[in-house]
């Protein structure tokens, strides 16, 4: 038993690499749930790179989850297409006739600005101006990872148009990614570090549970308890006695609990036993002679062996008793 627990613990501590590569994956796949565009996302469709890039050059950048008319107009508010945002909203239109900047990212340059009007075009990048306010409208895909892998000129391009507008911060305005999200629940709320502690919990938590073996939550059936609690009885009370080298009162002991298991009297039982031809019939009968008979002096190795085959007798009507039963279940179905 011990060499099995210690061949579990063994498999269990290889077994904790897996868990945490597929804690790992799990976190990795949460963290790539967030939208495309997103300044947290990392993947190839996020904007990570090129936000922590304007942050090391010293560019006022920022993320914001606010609404584009609740900031003031020197600001510039660089939103991609997705989620709610709507160009052509009344308010976002007031706030850029009120001097506001925008750059309006989609995935392909795009002409449906229906108040603003176009000043000037280089490439896909087009600049569109509405009274006191600017509108700069270029390919989402420019600033990407995956884009900035391949090619940076299109990126240095549209930095250069956002260089030359007067402004005192650029926000990265992600309201409109997250707006489609209604309500959430308490699992959103969490910490991404504190779901990953979490899932490498409950994933080694399993494994300790299966390493526990196919048993654990097993009913025990009843004989097996009731025959433990007989047994635990007799076996200390027949070791106490034969610590004490009380011999006689041991076996006398084993003698009295076979013939309680048997039914029988101890001057009957050896002829009921022959009668119905129950197996190991020469053991039973030195059994018999040996408590019918006693001798003066009888040696310790003697009485071991007359324990032993009181025990072997008692094997043999457990097991008679139950080919009967089920003997008899065959007979009441």
């Amino acid at each position: 038993m011990k060499k099995k627990n210690n061949i579990e613990i063994i498999l269990f501590i290889l077994s904790i690499p897996l868990l945490l590569f597929l804690s790992f994956y799990i976190s990795n796949r949460m963290e790539n749930k967030t939208p495309p565009y997103c300044v947290v996302n990392k993947s190839k469709m996020g904007y990570s790179v090129f936000y922590e890039s304007l942050s090391k050059l010293n560019y006022p950048a920022s993320r914001t989850l606010k609404q584009v008319e609740e900031h003031q107009t020197n600001t510039i508010q660089l939103i991609s297409s997705g989620g709610k945002f709507n160009i052509n909203d009344q308010e976002v239109k007031r706030w850029v006739g009120n001097g506001g900047m925008l750059v309006y990212l989609t995935p392909v340059s795009v002409n449906n600005i229906q108040y603003a009007t176009l000043t000037k075009s280089k490439g896909d990048i087009n600049l569109y101006k509405y009274k006191k306010g600017i509108i700069i409208n270029a390919d989402a895909d420019y600033i990407t990872n995956g884009k900035l892998l391949k090619d940076t000129s299109k990126a240095y391009e549209l930095l250069k148009q956002i260089s030359d507008m007067s402004y005192k911060k650029i926000y990265f305005n992600e309201f409109y990614l997250f707006s489609a999200v209604s309500s959430k629940s308490l699992w959103d709320c969490i910490p991404l570090e504190l779901k990953y502690i979490i899932y490498q919990m409950l994933i080694a938590l399993c494994a300790f549970f299966y390493c526990k073996g196919k048993r654990f939550g097993k009913i025990i059936p009843l004989y097996e308890e009731v025959e433990r609690n007989e047994n635990e009885y007799l076996y200390s009370a027949a070791s106490l006695y034969r610590q004490a080298r009380c011999f006689d009162i041991m076996v006398l002991e084993y003698y009295n609990n076979f013939l309680k298991e048997f039914k029988c009297n101890g001057k009957d039982w050896i002829e009921y036993w022959e009668t119905e031809k129950i197996p190991s019939l020469n053991k039973a009968k030195r059994v018999y002679e040996f408590m019918a008979h006693k001798k003066k002096k009888i040696k310790p190795k003697e009485y071991t062996q007359i324990v032993n085959m009181i025990e072997y007798l008692n094997k043999i009507l457990v097991k008679r008793r139950e080919l009967h039963w089920k003997t008899l279940k065959k007979t009441l179905y």
